[in-house]
């Protein structure tokens, strides 16, 4: 391992280039960087090789007219950052040695994370010249840590600083079992949706390269990191060194680690479980697997077993947050039905569905495999004959998120207290396909609002919510289709620009009621002034209200006043 001494230095190299995604696009341009998003290295490659080139035809040029100025050297500590850790591209080692002081350079060699470059690597390495080029053996990326997730003074402190395996960005052919995964979308996505504050315990399932712990232990008191891969737990430990957090059970470190797979290495309960399990469904025995991406379980069985452990796990008033795919189709039942337990909200948010075809394709070239060869064809077959043979007809991706509610007497996160038993926790399952709104809190905070107010009106009856005064949210907008010439609109709609970007089809009651929304009146009073002014029956109208509220209020248009 890499003593934490020299994983310190590095950080310092890294944060003074900088070494930021930001900086990166700056560097090599918009749409160099969009190629990177797309796995295709190519171009970033081309363009350090032609800015090596100007330089080279530069200095030339000087030498022969007496130019005092030439562009800046291609050795620029952030293009050979890139070329080392993101594109694995061989280094001169002397190029290095300025970089990085020989001293740290040494103790990187020794630590077999810089090793000498193959003869094949050394034909393509740009400035390698006669000295002796070096290659890192793990990729190195940055990430800026998401909006909500607490901040300390250090320089760098904005970003994580995190090793992984290379992987098809740079890899030819498919990748190893046992590849560990870097920064990916779905790993940002657990990222953004983990609630944010304090917390004694926090549980990372099936850590990977450590994201999920490393932000944890930054509100957490103690966290524990699980990974059925050792070297996975190999990488989080290098990354625990690199943002200087203490390893070690709790009363000794900020960050422990444990192998096994799911719960079975944590016996006792936490205040929040995140997970970002491996989720993708691949048909059992007929492809070969990835440690980070399939499970080993049938079907979507990695993700309902993972709900059906849950509360034994958390804590009263605990959380959990997870990521999954799960399958339609047949007499199944979505995810929201899984766990077991009255005192369980559960809060699905469906963001993708894809077919079989898509599904399957999606995966096998995610795993590096070569279009139209021998393998492409056979893992398709194998992935699509277990698709119809178990009548899926497609598969979700989706945010889970789980909230244990405090027992009778306590007091929960909000701070307020629970007088006795109460209803059964709320079950939601909702389909959000398009961009979300504007969030400039953070995801994880307008879903920690939406949990709770699904929570309040399920337990809330009628009295209580026609006694209750709401105010609409001021991101909330309402549209009025009329046909030219006449009088009163076809259609009335009320758009969110925040939350999840909903459009809510409106009647004039509605649109009456969120017109007027603001905190003085409560519903009931709404309610009559409304009965008269639209000469209908005022218990119809109050029926249609309070449905209308109930579905209103948890997607935040609506909000209790007070609350």
């Amino acid at each position: 391992m890499i003593p934490p001494a020299t994983l310190s230095a590095l950080r310092a190299v890294l944060v003074a280039a900088p070494f930021t995604p930001a900086a990166l696009r700056d560097m090599w341009g918009v749409d160099v960087d969009d190629a990177l998003t797309r796995n295709n290295a190519a171009p970033a490659r081309w363009f350090l090789r032609r800015r090596a080139s100007q330089h080279s035809a530069s200095l030339h040029g000087a030498s022969l007219h007496g130019a005092a100025e030439v562009p800046s050297p291609p050795g620029t500590p952030l293009a050979v950052l890139a070329s080392l850790f993101v594109l694995a591209e061989p280094v001169d080692r002397q190029r290095l040695s300025t970089l990085l002081g020989e001293d740290l350079l040494a103790a990187l060699v020794d630590a077999g994370l810089l090793v000498p470059a193959d003869t094949a690597d050394l034909q393509g390495a740009s400035g390698a010249g006669d000295h002796t080029a070096l290659r890192s053996v793990l990729a190195l990326g940055a990430y800026p840590v998401p909006v909500g997730v607490p901040r300390g003074e250090a320089a760098g402190d904005d970003h994580l600083y995190l090793f992984s395996d290379f992987g098809t960005l740079v890899t030819d052919g498919p990748l190893d079992g046992g590849f560990v995964l870097g920064i990916g979308g779905a790993g940002r996505t657990l990222a953004d949706i983990t609630p944010r504050h304090r917390v004694d315990r926090a549980l990372d399932l099936g850590t990977g390269c450590g994201i999920q712990a490393l932000l944890l232990a930054r509100h957490a008191g103690h966290v524990v990191a699980t990974d059925v891969s050792a070297r996975a737990l190999d990488i989080t430990r290098l990354n625990a060194g690199l943002e200087g957090v203490a390893l070690g059970p709790a009363g000794e470190g900020h960050l422990e680690l444990r192998p096994g797979s799911m719960f079975e290495p944590v016996p006792e309960t936490f205040d929040l479980v995140v997970a970002n399990p491996p989720f993708v469904i691949t048909p059992q025995g007929h492809t070969e697997t990835l440690e980070y991406r399939d499970g080993g379980a049938a079907g979507d069985g990695i993700v309902r077993t993972l709900l059906e452990g849950t509360r034994a796990h958390l804590s009263p008033d605990g959380e959990a947050v997870y990521l999954g795919n799960w399958e339609v189709g047949g007499d199944r039942t979505g995810p929201e039905t899984w766990p077991a337990g009255d005192d369980l909200t559960v809060m699905v948010v469906e963001r993708e569905s894809m077919s079989p075809v898509q599904y399957a394709e999606t995966w096998i070239r995610d795993g590096g495999v070569v279009r139209a060869g021998r393998r492409w064809e056979t893992d398709h077959t194998a992935w699509l004959d277990d698709f119809t043979a178990r009548d899926v007809e497609e598969i979700t991706f989706g945010w889970i998120r789980l909230h244990r509610m405090p027992e009778p007497g306590a007091v929960s996160e909000s701070g307020e207290g629970t007088t006795g038993a109460v209803a059964r926790a709320p079950r939601h399952r909702e389909v959000i396909t398009g961009a979300l709104g504007a969030n400039p809190a953070g995801t994880a905070a307008y879903l920690d609002m939406r949990l709770g107010l699904l929570e309040w009106v399920e337990r809330a009856d009628d009295a209580e919510l026609l006694g209750t005064a709401f105010l609409r949210s001021p991101d909330v907008v309402e549209h009025r289709h009329l046909v030219p010439g006449d009088e009163n609109p076809t259609v009335i709609t009320l758009d969110q620009g925040a939350g999840f970007a909903r459009s809510f089809e409106a009647d004039p009651a509605l649109a009456g009621l969120v017109g007027v929304a603001d905190g003085s009146l409560t519903l009931g009073a709404v309610v009559v002034a409304l009965a008269h002014l639209l000469e209908v029956e005022e218990s119809a109208l109050t029926a249609q209200l309070l449905d209308q509220v109930r579905r209103l209020v948890p997607a935040g248009v609506l909000l209790p006043a007070g609350e």
